[in-house]
């Protein structure tokens, strides 16, 4: 109870200081970076992270196939060679979700690697919105997946990572 106190008094202090006109950039200089986090991923289809209280932040299993597939390559994705990881996307994803419909799975996993790309934006937006909405733009930034120069990745130290 004393942690979600000083967390609303937290928030009135920064309210206090937006009404006086500071800056979003000003507010995010007085918060620092976000910090490098250990994360695992749990098969029951969450990341914990042992760093921010033992959260959990719960994934899909498209959400969570996406994510570790994206945690294996640090050095990013070529948003246009998704494709080329369809076998690897499957398997992922066969391991993450309850149903044992091949079909379905084929059908999922190719929606997130057609041409489109629609189903991919949706994961990674949904993603980002989970990550922001429990630990703010800030905090979450080193767990966000992000796109430069049309390579996807995850900043995340890869040896913050583990799984069970």
């Amino acid at each position: 109870m004393e942690t979600e106190a000083i967390v609303e008094q937290l928030k009135s202090l920064l309210a206090e200081l937006r009404a006086k006109g500071i800056s979003e950039d000003m507010i995010d200089s007085l918060i620092g970076p976000g910090a490098d986090y250990r994360v695992v991923v749990d098969g029951r289809g969450y990341l914990l992270l042992p760093d921010c209280q033992n959260m959990k932040i719960r994934l899909t299993p498209m959400e969570r196939t996406l994510y570790i597939l994206l945690l294996r390559y640090p050095e990013g994705i070529p948003v246009d060679d998704l494709y080329l990881y369809y076998d690897e996307l499957l398997k992922i994803y066969m391991a993450q979700t309850v149903y044992d419909d091949m079909d379905a799975a084929q059908e999922a996993v190719g929606a997130l690697v057609d041409d489109y790309k629609t189903t991919l934006y949706t994961n990674v937006s949904r993603i980002k919105k989970k990550l922001t909405d429990k630990l703010g733009q800030k905090a979450a930034a080193p767990l966000l997946i992000t796109r430069t120069d049309g390579v996807y990745r995850i900043p995340l130290k890869r040896e913050l990572v583990s799984y069970r």
